[in-house]
């Protein structure tokens, strides 16, 4: 699968993992304008509590306080002085949750009569029943695990409210760090099972019938990171595509025995007549950064992986 918006879906992963998960249009990074109008545009995002302070929009380094002097919108800035303010950077955005489990139903094809319910308030629903034959599954949807609190309200909800190893959870906090390694239910990335496109949810259906299998075929240690051959990568929420040849390279660190790999027997085992891993993905800003967030490599030529 080749998700369309994978900036729109990282971007609502990382409102609805954010304590404080709030956005304001105006003060978003040009390159999350068109993530942000897309949410917008699919009815995933609800207006929340105005802004009472801003970062000065000339600036950008001090905060200000909105005000209205003489009928115009100003605020008083430390270093600019007053200046303009647009009642567009007044206004904040989150996550709609509601909107989420709905569309997640639809992914799964839960019936329209089949409601969500929220088992801790505001980080954990049972998003509804996937059943197939005589077979029931409750999928779980849970955010912000890595708060110890949250954490604690997760397990004993689990354990009070779903029957153990019928459950297939999903959530926004990354893998390493939901501390959740001792379940033996499985337990996926909402970026990883689920890919936006038209303002739909689809579901990723290779990645759901892992999740499918009984526990004692399924593989614990299938990668969390790679996906289609090493041609996608996700991490923490972010979604990187890679070229063929790159995959090739991701692919030859992941089967290093060692776990390190030399760089001329990389390039050898791909077949490319480039000196080192890092030339394949310096020259595009999206790929390279992805490159650095997967690959550590050493002034003596070995590379290896960050996370498998």
């Amino acid at each position: 699968m080749r998700p369309m918006a994978p900036r729109a879906l990282s971007l609502l992963v990382s409102l609805l993992e954010a304590t404080q998960g709030r956005i304001v249009e105006d003060l978003l990074d040009i390159t999350d304008r068109d993530a942000f109008q897309r949410l917008c545009d699919a009815g995933a995002l609800v207006v929340a509590d105005d802004v009472p302070v801003i970062l000065c929009p000339a600036c950008g380094d001090q905060d200000v306080a909105p005000r209205r002097i003489g009928g115009v919108l100003q605020g008083l800035c430390p270093e600019c002085g007053y200046v303009p303010i647009t009642n567009a950077s007044l206004k904040a955005w989150m996550a709609d949750p509601a909107w989420l489990l709905g569309r997640l139903r639809m992914a799964f094809g839960i019936s329209s009569r089949q409601d969500s319910e929220e088992l801790v308030a505001g980080t954990m629903w049972k998003v509804g029943d996937y059943t197939v034959g005589r077979r029931s599954r409750r999928i779980v949807f849970a955010r912000r695990l890595a708060d110890q609190s949250t954490h604690d309200a997760f397990r004993r909800a689990l354990a009070a409210k779903i029957e153990r190893d019928n459950a297939v959870i999903i959530g926004t906090t990354s893998r390493s760090v939901a501390m959740v390694s001792d379940l033996s239910m499985p337990f996926v990335h909402l970026a990883e099972i689920i890919h936006l496109r038209s303002g739909k949810l689809e579901l990723d259906e290779e990645r759901w019938a892992w999740c499918l299998k009984p526990a004692h075929l399924r593989r614990h240690d299938a990668s969390p990171i790679f996906f289609e051959n090493f041609r996608i990568a996700v991490v923490d929420g972010y979604e990187y595509q890679f070229s063929a040849l790159q995959a090739g390279v991701l692919a030859c660190l992941h089967a290093a025995t060692s776990g390190k790999s030399f760089k001329d027997t990389i390039m050898v085992e791909v077949n490319s007549a480039q000196k080192n891993p890092v030339e394949l993905f310096r020259h595009n800003a999206r790929q390279f950064a992805g490159f650095n967030r997967l690959v550590e490599y050493d002034d003596y030529g070995y590379y290896w992986l960050k996370r498998r």
